[in-house]
Parts: C-alpha cells; sequence; structure tokens
C-alpha cells in the first residue's frame, strides 16, 4: 500500500494484493484519488468503502506492506491501526525498495556527482514536451535503437542503472541535441 502524489498534486492511493490459489498473483487492487487529505483515517476509509462495495472481507487480509509514513503505521491515527482494530490477525512489513532507496543516501561523493551530471542531463531533455518530441526526432532520423531517455524513481535505485545505460546509449544523439539547443534555450 502506498499514498503519493503525482505531478498535478493530486495525491493517489495504491493497494496491490497478492492473491494466493495455485499460484501467487500480484494485482492493483485500488488506485483512488483521495480528495481533501491524506490523513490515515481517511486512507482507511477509502480502503473500507472499497472493500465494503465489492464485498471483500477484511479477514481476507493477512498482512500489509508499506513505506513505513506516519500517516500509514501511526500508533493512534495510522492507516495499520485501523485495519488491525477490523482484521486482528492482520501483520505489517516494511517495503524493501525503500531500504533500497535509503541505501544511495551513502553513495560517495565522486559517484553521485557523476550520477546527478547524467540525471540534470535527463532532466533537462525531459523537462518540455518540444523536447521530448525533438529529442525523439532527432533519433529517428539518426537511426537509433532508441527514440527516449528514461526517468529514474527516487524509490527504486537499481532503475538508476537503467537510465545511465540508455543515456550512454543515447550519448552521441545526446551530444547533438544539447549543442544545437542549449543555445536556443528551449
Amino acid at each position: 500500500m502506498d499514498e503519493s502524489t503525482d505531478v498535478s498534486g493530486l495525491s493517489i492511493l495504491l493497494f496491490f494484493t497478492h492473491t494466493h490459489k495455485k499460484t501467487t498473483q500480484e494485482e492493483l487492487l485500488i488506485c483512488e484519488s483521495l480528495k481533501t487529505r491524506t490523513t490515515g483515517e481517511e486512507i482507511f476509509d477509502v480502503l473500507n468503502k472499497y472493500l465494503v462495495k465489492k464485498k471483500i472481507s477484511w479477514q481476507k487480509c493477512v498482512d500489509v506492506c508499506t513505506d513505513g509514513a506516519a500517516t500509514i503505521v501511526g500508533k493512534i491515527k495510522g492507516v495499520i491501526t485501523r485495519i488491525k482494530e477490523v482484521a486482528p490477525k492482520c501483520s505489517n512489513s516494511h517495503c524493501v525498495l525503500y531500504r533500497h532507496a535509503l541505501a544511495t543516501k551513502k553513495f560517495s561523493p565522486y559517484l553521485k556527482s557523476a550520477l546527478d551530471v547524467g540525471f540534470q542531463c535527463v532532466k533537462f531533455l525531459k523537462s518540455r514536451p518540444l523536447k521530448t518530441k525533438l529529442f525523439k526526432k532527432l533519433c529517428e532520423e539518426m537511426g537509433s535503437d532508441h527514440q527516449n531517455l528514461l526517468l529514474h524513481t527516487e524509490i527504486r535505485w537499481l532503475s538508476r542503472g537503467k537510465v545511465l545505460t540508455r543515456l550512454f546509449e543515447l550519448r552521441n544523439e545526446v551530444n547533438i541535441f544539447l549543442k544545437e539547443h542549449t543555445k536556443t534555450n528551449l
């Protein structure tokens, strides 16, 4: 379960479920916007209304994996506390992806500096739709294997490697684009 804010400032609740029948399956159960505040009570209310509407028993909830944010795990008003009130056998765990994000905070200054330069370059090229379209057109004209750069997420630090790999693969295209377009300030 995660609560996140998209680029437009809209708070969204994401709730994935693992079902165990013959095989384990992971599916997106809920993707709902949070209309007002992102408190534990409001998040629980969205979850509860959804489960009631779909006639899913809280007793089927055996574990909730979260990022450990206060609104989620708070001892008095957190979502986990509220869930445990209706599903006492439910446990909770901390998502490993957030531990990976913490690991990136300990990069050496030299590696961090190199990564930051690469990510600034990608951000520049992805910052405006026009830049992205022009870069794609350049890549198509040059017959590149890829037509766009990737963005990384702060949570999944392994995605940074994919971003840098793609940046390296498109290094000639990026070099040409930056030489042509940093002067014109798109």
